[in-house]
């Protein structure tokens, strides 16, 4: 779990850090969830698969951006935070429509 913490660029954290950031994750990820369940309707995946998918994609989203090296602005944190979001929802957009043609 340290090693995709560090990886995401994240710093090293003591285990109550951890267990107190991965409870603030969990609880953001279901509020996302939530979030475009409602927006989504029909084409969801339900609350807790829609948050995986969206916390996925952003993971996976944020590893190719670190990989890739890209760099915008000044504050790299931030450009990785718009990053993430965006490959979580392009991620959740993607399956949804998939799920609708099929």
């Amino acid at each position: 779990m340290r090693a995709l913490i560090l990886m995401l660029g994240l710093p090293d954290m003591s285990t109550p850090q951890l267990v107190i950031f991965l409870a603030i994750v969990a609880v953001g990820v279901l509020l996302f969830g939530w979030i475009s369940d409602v927006l989504l309707r029909d084409g969801a995946f339900g609350i807790i698969i829609n948050g995986l998918l969206v916390l996925t994609g952003a993971i996976l989203g944020t590893l190719l951006w670190r990989k890739l090296g890209y760099t915008i602005g000044h504050n790299s944190a931030l450009t990785v935070s718009f990053v993430a979001l965006a490959s979580g929802l392009v991620t959740l957009i993607v399956l949804s429509t998939i799920r609708r043609w099929l």
